[in-house]
């Protein structure tokens, strides 16, 4: 379940405001000049925080659509949730 786990983290990641702390660091520094230079930051940091997401969206929906198909979508949440914590494996659907 390390795959849910770091897809998960990984999904977090991307949505975190890495643009804007860098480009306010890097003002204050000094290091970035003009708005265009921070526009071009903002571009490339965002570029990386999709791909970094959608990674985490591949490497937790495997583990995802298996609990879906073994347990039906009623039951996905709790057991999703359960399997995050380090829990055991959800039961099969009846």
């Amino acid at each position: 379940m390390k795959r849910l786990r770091l897809g998960v983290l990984l999904v977090v990641l991307s949505w975190l405001p890495i643009a804007q702390l860098v480009i306010s660091v890097a003002s204050h520094n000094g290091t970035l000049t003009s708005d265009e230079s921070a526009d071009r930051v903002r571009l490339v940091i965002w570029g990386v925080q999709i791909l970094v997401g959608l990674v985490g969206v591949w490497l937790a929906g495997r583990p995802a659509v298996e609990i879906v198909r073994s347990a039906g979508w009623k039951r996905a949440p709790a057991n999703l949730w359960r399997l995050f914590r380090g829990r055991e494996a959800p039961p099969p659907r009846p």
